[in-house]
């Protein structure tokens, strides 16, 4: 199953071609059918010699509709251009031509109708101008069928060369990731909300969740219709109709997209490579009208360097695209095509000032200089591609030295390598200003760095001269024991001699770093804004055990005569005991917990 899509002027005999292949006549409004205008998008299938089932998008050629002609061309990717022998190359066919080249549609045929109007020698002048005209593009390679359409003379030939055409082209690609852009909205009767489009990049199948975009609105696929057909799985590169469940009609409109949850960036802001075409004034600042899927949106562009190859382009809306979507962009005071642009990058992460160089390289260098952070699996929505191709993306970044894989991210070498080093000086620093505290806090230190605690944890893993232990980030060579600072040492000394009645720090002129650093160290423990040796707690310990196993219970009173001390002091320690379980309330009295000490 394939789709391709026409082109070329106003009544140069699309639809009569259309309607010769399939028996369809692809003009669906009684309008078009008075005036043998084609309006707006038709859509006709055939089966061709070789069994392949072949879809058409009938586009407009009258320049009023070019708006509708690139919804129709914007998802395809081979195509049939009409030329009517007896007028020869007209200006839709240069801008049809132009629109095909700017999307990147390389596979085609080239179709010369009304050949009975002409006699030989005109035919073969049509084909000279023809190939002057496509000579040096993509066209050229096309091959060249002449028609009567009207009599069928001609057509089982153009069957023939479609078979042969789309047994060359590239089959379309499935990489799981699905996009439907949505060309028709309507509702049958008892059917509920329809829409149809061009599959492309993976299969949907039916009872599928999927997101329309722009809007992030969730959905079901309730059935799905290939060519008239009632399908379960619709295959990528295959014309459309989607029931969707709990939609209405109303809400849904051409140039809004099909696709899974979370497998595509949406954005309105894009880095792009610019192609101005030929004689066109570069679009610099206006506003433009950009055609993207089935779309058209409101534009303004702004170039990155002074030739104009790169740009960001920043829309109305935001649609769902990847790297290497096609834009097509049209002035709106002349209503002419004037470039197209090529996506690089969606919702660019840098400053446009930095984005000229990155855009330049190839694309894996290009995702680590916006994203120098950046987890495997969103590789897929960042470069456009499955699964495997994310996984592997990732292994090429990592084995061309690129990148380096630190715990759940690939991170830039350079990046990596600058953050450590980073890492290094505000430790060392650290080090130079609180000689006894074991070193900088890891979450102090992600603050500073303007990461998260889990990115430094793991960058700095395996890091031969920092260690990070219990939160805290401190070089190798960093051994220095808190207690032998001489603020250390006054204090221990003084809290060993009143263990139970300890000074406060600050009346010993104790720097609170100093206090901190003893805590951290466990040589010291603070109890409710009091700071006891850790000694003294192993002491209140082992005294109010022995005492609880010779009487039973004890007071508070009774304890505070056992330690010799006063309520201010006791209070904590009771406290602390009673957490540990060693002491257990009951009344005004404590007794034996279950951890109290055993007797010696």
């Amino acid at each position: 199953m394939r789709v391709v899509a026409t082109a070329g002027h106003v009544d140069h005999g699309k639809s009569s071609l259309v309607l010769a292949l399939t028996g369809t006549d692809p003009d669906r409004f009684p309008e078009e059918k008075a005036r043998g205008l084609t309006i707006d998008l038709g859509f006709a299938f055939t089966t061709l010699p070789s069994g392949t089932v072949v879809g058409f998008v009938d586009v407009p050629g009258h320049v009023k509709f070019v708006k509708n002609m690139l919804a129709g061309v914007g998802a395809v990717e081979v195509a049939v251009l009409v030329v009517a022998a007896n007028e020869g190359w007209m200006p839709q066919t240069e801008e049809h031509v132009q629109i095909l080249e700017l999307l990147g549609i390389e596979h085609g045929l080239v179709v010369l109708t009304k050949a009975d109007t002409v006699d030989d020698e005109t035919l073969e002048l049509a084909r000279l101008e023809l190939a002057d005209h496509v000579g040096g593009s993509a066209l050229a390679r096309w091959p060249v069928v002449a028609v009567d359409s009207l009599a069928g003379r001609g057509i089982d030939t153009v069957r023939a060369e479609l078979d042969a055409l789309l047994d060359r082209a590239p089959a379309p690609r499935d990489v799981g990731r699905p996009r439907v852009w949505i060309d028709r909205v309507f509702a049958p009767r008892g059917a509920g909300t329809v829409v149809t489009g061009t599959l492309t990049g993976g299969s949907l199948t039916v009872d599928d969740d999927v997101v329309i975009e722009p809007g992030a609105r969730r959905t079901r696929i309730r059935a799905i219709q290939v060519h008239h057909e009632n399908v379960t799985v619709a295959p990528s590169g295959t014309r459309v109709a989607l029931n969707l469940g709990g939609v209405d009609h109303h809400d849904l409109h051409r140039g809004h997209a099909i696709v899974r949850p979370g497998q595509w960036r949406t954005g309105a802001v894009v880095d792009v490579a610019v192609r101005v075409l030929p004689g066109a004034a570069a679009p610099r600042g206006r506003a433009l009208h950009a055609h993207v899927g089935s779309g058209e949106h409101g534009a303004r562009l702004r170039p990155l360097d002074a030739d104009g190859r790169f740009a960001r382009v920043r829309l109305d809306t935001s649609v769902p695209l990847a790297p290497g979507d096609r834009i097509v962009l049209r002035s709106t005071g002349r209503n002419a095509t004037v470039a197209g642009a090529e996506v690089l990058d969606v919702e660019p992460a840098r400053r446009v000032e930095a984005a000229v160089v990155r855009l330049a390289r190839p694309l894996p260098q290009r995702i680590l200089d916006a994203r120098p952070w950046v987890a495997p699996d969103d590789l897929v929505a960042i470069a456009g591609v499955d699964v495997e191709g994310a996984r592997a993306l990732a292994r090429q970044m990592v084995d061309d030295g690129a990148a380096v894989a630190v715990g759940s991210w690939i991170v830039a070498t350079d990046t990596l390598a600058d953050m450590r080093s980073a890492a290094r000086a505000l430790v060392a620093r650290h080090h130079h200003d609180a000689p006894t505290e074991p070193g900088l806090e890891l979450a102090r230190l992600a603050t500073t760095l303007g990461l998260d605690v889990a990115r430094v944890r793991a960058a700095l893993l395996g890091v031969d001269d920092l260690v990070v232990d219990r939160e805290v980030v401190r070089a190798t060579s960093h051994d220095a024991a808190a207690t032998d600072h001489p603020d250390a040492i006054k204090l221990l000394a003084a809290l060993r001699e009143h263990p139970f009645s300890p000074p406060d720090p600050a009346s010993l002129g104790i720097d609170p770093s100093v206090v901190r650093t003893l805590v951290r160290a466990a040589s010291v423990v603070e109890l409710d804004g009091v700071v006891f040796a850790h000694t003294a707690l192993d002491d209140a310990r082992r005294l109010v055990s022995a005492a609880l196993h010779e009487r039973g219970a004890l007071a508070v009173a009774d304890i505070r005569d056992l330690l010799g001390s006063t309520r201010k002091y006791v209070l904590p320690i009771v406290a602390r005991l009673d957490a540990e379980g060693v002491t257990r309330r009951r009344g005004d009295e404590r007794v034996a917990g279950p951890r109290v000490m055993p007797m010696t």
